[in-house]
């Protein structure tokens, strides 16, 4: 979902579901429909380093201020908002979380093939990340 990012897709060439921290628990039922109805036969799940969904409970302070100033929301209701999605979307480690939700991905579609992948913010490259069996 990082807006420093943007990937150049040929036309019609994949389905794209952005997501904070590359997570898909959330978005699973587009992820069927991209495949039963759109044919997708493999998934690139990708992430990028220096990803905010990484340690996002440091961030709540910048949240809730951020809220109040932008759109005047009241403190309690900006933080009650935060309390109540950010343990459902952060992440540790960018790298782990790719490989733990590929793996996740490839037991609920057994057939699709789910490939790790790590964009680098650094160097604008993406990487294929290597998974370890006993990872």
């Amino acid at each position: 979902m990082d807006n420093r990012n943007h990937l150049h897709i040929p036309y019609n060439f994949a389905y794209i579901i952005r997501t904070g921290g590359a997570n898909l628990r959330y978005s699973e039922f587009k992820v069927s429909y991209s495949i039963a109805v759109g044919g997708v036969k493999a998934i690139a799940i990708i992430g990028h380093t220096n990803c905010g969904m990484v340690n996002l409970m440091s961030r709540k302070e910048q949240f809730i201020k951020g809220l109040m100033q932008a759109v005047e929301w009241e403190e309690e209701l900006a933080e009650q908002h935060f309390m109540s999605y950010a343990p459902m979307f952060e992440i540790g480690s960018e790298i782990d979380f790719v490989v733990t939700e590929a793996r996740r991905l490839r037991k609920r579609y057994p057939n699709i093939l789910v490939a790790p992948l790590m964009f680098r913010i650094e160097d604008n490259l993406i990487y294929l990340v290597k998974e370890n069996d006993g990872h």
